[in-house]
């Protein structure tokens, strides 16, 4: 009987760690996110990353990315005119969760 529930959990866990793998986002889904989500666009220019939101210029300053392999965690950190702000996101199931503290 215990023996039962063992397999049945190790199963369960098993294919919810398979699920996790499969629907991990990865940098690319992140980029389409942040630019549909924050309207952020950057474009890699060689030695500088050029950035804009809508027509204002956007000053990419740092970017950390853990990769967990079933999750995805991104910090962005930006400046805007004489503004500093930060993009965290947390990546899981294909889907971004924002939990950045600045204004939008």
């Amino acid at each position: 009987m215990m023996n039962n529930v063992m397999k049945w959990a190790l199963g369960l866990v098993g294919a919810v760690l398979i699920v996790l793998v499969m629907t991990c986002p990865n940098e690319e889904d992140y980029t389409k996110w942040l630019s549909s989500e924050h309207g952020i666009v950057c474009v890699n220019t060689g030695p500088d990353m050029g950035c804009k939101r809508q027509e204002a210029e956007v000053k990419w300053n740092s970017r950390y990315i853990m990769h967990a392999g079933i999750f995805i965690q991104v910090r962005d950190k930006y400046s805007e005119g004489n503004m500093d702000y930060e993009i965290k996101a947390f990546g899981l199931f294909n889907h971004f969760f924002d939990y950045s503290s600045n204004p939008k």
